[in-house]
């Protein structure tokens, strides 16, 4: 930003992203500068954004694109600006049989929520309380834990 500018009270212009960098194979100069989103966040392809250093971000990307941890968004001499995916309240839930693995897995597609099935048969669910009363009710245990959420199963839309 100009002096002038500066002296005037004008703010420095909002970077505008409208696509993911690739990864450049020699490295990034610069300081890192990382933006913390929440899943719901980072489905999201145009919002305003600040970095932890105070950067404004305008996201423009296409449609349907979708954010992941370590996606870069920005890179200059100065700096480089990154995704970082930020943890939220997770419903950490661990059906004890099949039957509840059914249950869990036909309710929350049915309120067409995204979920983590974990090789382990855990599953993985954004916290909210209708869900823990649900399950508080069918009896199926879980516990709130505060983790980056990945769905690697997606809800959608009729």
């Amino acid at each position: 930003m100009s002096e002038d500018a500066h002296a005037a009270g004008e703010e420095p212009a909002a970077i505008t992203v409208t696509q993911l960098l690739d990864e450049p194979s020699e490295g990034i100069p610069g300081h890192l500068e990382v933006v913390a989103l929440t899943w719901h966040d980072r489905q999201r392809s145009r919002q305003r954004l600040v970095s932890d250093w105070g950067t404004e971000i305008q996201l423009m990307l296409p449609r349907g694109t979708h954010l992941h941890d370590g996606d870069l968004l920005y890179a200059d001499a100065q700096r480089h600006i990154r995704v970082r995916a930020q943890p939220e309240p997770v419903l950490l839930i661990q059906p004890e049989n099949p039957i509840q693995m059914g249950q869990v897995i036909h309710q929350l597609g049915n309120w067409h929520r995204p979920a983590h099935v974990s090789p382990q048969g855990q599953i993985l669910a954004l916290a909210d309380d209708p869900l823990q009363d649900w399950l508080a009710h069918m009896g199926i245990p879980f516990r709130l834990e505060m983790a980056v959420f990945e769905p690697n199963l997606l809800a959608h839309s009729h």
